[in-house]
């Protein structure tokens, strides 16, 4: 604990430094004071100060000046919170965590531990989750178990998105951006009035292209000797560029007041998602059982792990982090997978508010979101066909949520409330995996998700100072997942004929029997919290809460063996928090901290070497989820935003974190002194803006600084899956019109071209024989104007 009681005196410090720099205070009069931000995280509109959760918020205009345009952008700003694209291994998927909790795997089989929510439509898959922030009135961050307010899956906490509904407010913008690497970005969005003072309707979209920034080279082409063929398309050497994004979004939104007591909001989205391949390139490499290359003819190596390949491995090594010898494609098998990575998505809404009387609110939130989503993989990023994947996620769910909202008097506001939801979801793949001589296609694998709940939560205010807010969510999953395993001609898997390397046994015949074989695992289970706040003074509040989450258990979805398909349990969180959340010196000083304790038991963890569970034969290859253990999670957080000076507002964050094992499961492999993937012990950032008054209009200079500690990119915690800290500096300089009609923007990223890594997979220790990374954009910049009206 000791970190943490650096924290928060370094935290203590601040605070007894600042009012010395406002001695005069008293004397001057302050117009720069922070607006109230408002967080419906317990089920009522609530000033985000008075709320006892720890929670960080965003309104759009913070959004828009930050440069916040993507749901990645917001974790930079919000302590102990980790968001990153999923990497070449996962497509199009978001990987979350929360005060280290979260799910690295897009697999529809395994659930997120991090709720996504947009509108309160919960989105139950890491795949379609990299949002584009299009038109939003505000986010939460809720950090820490939210199994009673939120419910499924929110075990390290929720992210909330709400967009920004139609009024009578005839406000509208268009934006349009060019930067670095052709980047192009539409962005508009309008009010428009139907029926006067009844119907109102807004309709916004975007509309976002940029080349890729990870150029791939046909190694045939630039080494004539080498052996491989040559994929020239023209009179050079490349042959694309990964990385690069095309996509379009719209949202079309109604509010209708059907009477003086009933609201109806109702929303249509889509997504056309047409993206490149995941940028990823080859970082290093070790023993293998994939084909190695003799005399420049692949051939299959005779022992269970030899070298990468018998000529120098440093070959397929870029010395440029930006250049990847890729080629997607087998000699072997004759594969050759497209290089995108694409995704259509349709979602509905409709909600319907009710005032049953002064006291007493019936609210009904329906739900209902679609998706087809296919990415390629070559994840060696060399000429050698050690992993080659295309897969395809079809999703369908729908939702509905029912809450009865009253209040008793000034004593007590509470909510009731029942959850459905379902979800069918389909992954099939080609799987081309020459290190383990696997060429087949996984599924379609039909996953089918159930879940319903029942909850109650009541906020008490038991003197005008002391607060106590108390919740309990009754919850029932159910999940049923059923393998299919084919030959690459759809034919069925033969079963072998003896032990693997037995001469003459028949492809892929060590998943034989997986074809047709049905897991279900079901589960129930209630979650508690309680907090007590106690109001020092209008402007300071100091709480205690005790809550508790849990993420669903399931099966294991990819067995290389059939021993390997296992299920594993639900994993469960208690958490204690103390925190404290202050307004200063006439509103000019927001300052919020926390100090945590979480229980975690029954971790759930990715496994990529199981020869201590299923022996050395059956023990790698591998990529099992199972149980690891149970730990202790400490972490303290700080937080702030401060207008010293009219024009002048400076905010910040800083987190640490102690993950520790108090009990590991010898068979897993791990080391006790391990953390999970994407869990830094500290991280912190940094931002100033200034507003310059001229004649002409408002000149707006922004600076944001952050820092990550080293994370891993998985749990097995090795050197060459280790992300190295980094510290990214962006700003921007903006100039706003005498009538705030137009905005002209200047905003740069990574101005210090910081080489750094977005994952890391180290598939060496079961024999993938690769090193594999995504790294981030180099420094770029764009030039944005908007138009408002």
């Amino acid at each position: 604990m000791n970190y943490i009681t650096k924290l928060l005196g370094m935290s203590a410090l601040a605070a007894g430094l600042i009012p010395a720099a406002y001695a005069q205070e008293a004397e001057q009069d302050k117009e720069a004071v922070l607006g109230t931000v408002v967080v419906t995280a317990q089920f009522t509109e609530q000033n985000l100060q008075d709320t006892p959760i720890a929670i960080t918020g965003f309104s759009g205009d913070m959004l828009d000046t930050r440069g916040m345009s993507n749901v990645l952008d917001i974790s930079a700003q919000s302590p102990n919170v980790t968001l990153t694209p999923g990497g070449a291994f996962s497509g199009p998927s978001l990987v979350a965590f929360i005060r280290g909790v979260g799910q690295t795997d897009f697999n529809p089989a395994l659930e997120p531990g991090v709720g996504m929510y947009v509108d309160d439509v919960y989105y139950a898959t890491l795949t379609g989750s990299v949002l584009d922030l299009l038109d939003l009135n505000r986010v939460e961050i809720l950090r820490g178990p939210q199994g009673t307010l939120a419910g499924k899956n929110s075990i390290g906490g929720s992210i909330k998105l709400f967009s920004e509904q139609p009024s009578d407010d005839p406000n509208g913008y268009v934006e349009v951006a060019y930067g670095d690497y052709d980047a192009l970005k539409l962005r508009a969005a309008s009010n428009f009035t139907l029926i006067e003072d009844k119907l109102w309707a807004r309709v916004s979209g975007v509309s976002n292209s940029r080349s890729g920034y990870v150029d791939t080279y046909s190694y045939g082409c630039l080494f004539p000797g080498s052996g491989f063929p040559n994929q020239r398309l023209d009179a050079g050497c490349k042959t694309g560029a990964d990385g690069d994004i095309d996509y379009s979004a719209a949202r079309a939104a109604l509010r209708w007041l059907a009477s003086d007591t009933v609201e109806v909001n109702a929303s249509v989205d889509f997504t056309d998602d047409n993206s490149g391949a995941t940028a990823n390139t080859l970082l290093g490499f070790g023993p293998t059982v994939a084909p190695v290359i003799v005399n420049g003819q692949l051939q299959w190596p005779t022992v269970a792990a030899v070298p990468f390949t018998p000529l120098d491995p440093s070959q397929f090594l870029a010395t440029d982090p930006y250049v990847s010898y890729a080629d997607y494609t087998d000699p072997r098998t004759g594969l050759v997978v497209p290089r995108d990575r694409i995704m259509q998505s349709t979602g509905a809404s409709l909600s319907v508010d009710w005032a049953l009387s002064d006291t007493l609110q019936l609210q009904s939130i329906s739900g209902y979101r679609q998706y087809d989503s296919s990415f390629a993989g070559d994840y060696d990023a060399s000429p050698v066909p050690v992993a080659i994947l295309y897969q395809t996620n079809t999703h369908e769910q729908y939702s509905q949520e029912v809450r009865l909202n009253g209040q008793v008097g000034d004593f007590a506001e509470w909510t009731v409330g029942g959850f459905y939801f379902k979800a069918d979801t389909d992954l099939t793949g080609r799987i081309d995996l020459g290190y383990v001589g696997f060429d087949f296609i996984h599924g379609p694998d039909p996953v089918e998700t159930t879940n319903w709940a029942l909850f109650g939560n009541g906020i008490f205010h038991l003197t005008d100072q002391l607060v106590l807010s108390a919740g309990l969510r009754f919850s029932e999953d159910e999940k049923d997942y059923t393998f299919r395993r084919r030959n690459p001609d759809l034919g069925p898997i033969q079963p072998c004929l003896g032990p693997p390397g037995t001469p003459g046994n028949p492809p892929n015949c060590l998943i034989s029997s997986l074809d047709g074989t049905n897991s279900v695992f079901s589960d129930d289970r209630l979650d508690y919290r309680a907090s007590l706040s106690y109001s020092f003074t209008d402007d300071t509040m100091a709480y205690a809460s005790y809550s508790t989450g849990y993420k669903g258990g399931g099966v294991n979805p990819r067995p290389f063996f059939n021993v390997q398909a296992e299920t594993f349990q639900p994993e469960e969180l208690v958490a204690y928090e103390i925190g404290a959340k202050t307004e200063l010196f006439n509103n000019t000083l927001r300052l919020n901290g926390a100090v945590f304790f979480n229980e975690y038991t029954d971790v759930q963890l990715t496994l990529n070497d199981c020869t201590a569970i299923f022996g050395p034969v059956f023990g790698r290859p591998c990529l099992a989820n199972r149980n690891a253990g149970d730990a202790d999670v400490k972490g303290a957080e700080v937080e702030f935003q401060w207008a010293p000076i009219d024009g002048l507002s400076i905010d910040g964050s800083a987190s640490m974190l102690d993950f520790e094992f108090t009990r590991l499961d010898a068979a897993t492999g791990l080391s006790i002194n391990g953390v999970p993937a994407f869990t830094p012990e500290s991280s912190w950032s940094l931002g100033a803006q200034y507003d310059i008054q001229l004649p002409y209009g408002t000149v707006r200079p922004r600076v944001d600084v952050s820092y990550q500690d080293d994370v891993y990119g998985e749990a097995n915690n090795t050197a060459r899956n280790r992300i190295e800290a980094y510290t990214l500096v962006n700003g921007s300089i903006r100039w706003i019109s005498p009538d705030e009609d137009w905005v002209l923007a200047v905003e740069g990223r990574n101005l210090t071209d910081e080489l750094y890594y977005l994952s890391k997979i180290d598939s060496t220790p079961g024999l993938g024989g690769v090193v594999y990374g995504t790294p981030a954009m180099p420094r770029t910049f764009m030039v944005s104007v908007r138009r408002n009206f």
